[in-house]
């Protein structure tokens, strides 16, 4: 019996332990801002939403909605930072999100 234990506990701890290492790749921290992008359009119809792994590396999608259309741009993260200069609403749902597990 006790082999039959040995051998369960290190079954566990292998399978914690991959679960472990996909978590560090998988969006955990999520920062999502709705805005009215022009000020006309009446509610609260565009948003910036990000998604981030643990290590603050993940995308912003911003979604603009005008009386023309709704077009969507995408920016990426790593290390919680941008190459692409952040809007308004997409740095502070950067900041939400960087924030949502502290």
């Amino acid at each position: 019996n006790m082999d039959e234990l040995n051998t369960s506990v290190k079954d566990i701890y292998f399978r914690l332990k991959m679960i472990d290492e996909d978590l560090l790749v998988s969006f955990q921290k999520v920062g999502l801002v709705k805005y009215d992008a022009y000020q006309q359009m009446g509610g609260l119809l565009s948003f910036c939403l990000v998604m981030l792994d643990e290590n603050n590396t993940g995308f912003v999608v911003n979604s603009v909605h005008s009386t023309e259309g709704c077009y969507t741009y995408t920016k990426e993260i790593k290390e919680g930072v941008s190459k692409i200069e952040l809007g308004k609403e997409e740095q502070i749902a950067l900041e939400q999100a960087m924030g949502s597990r502290e």
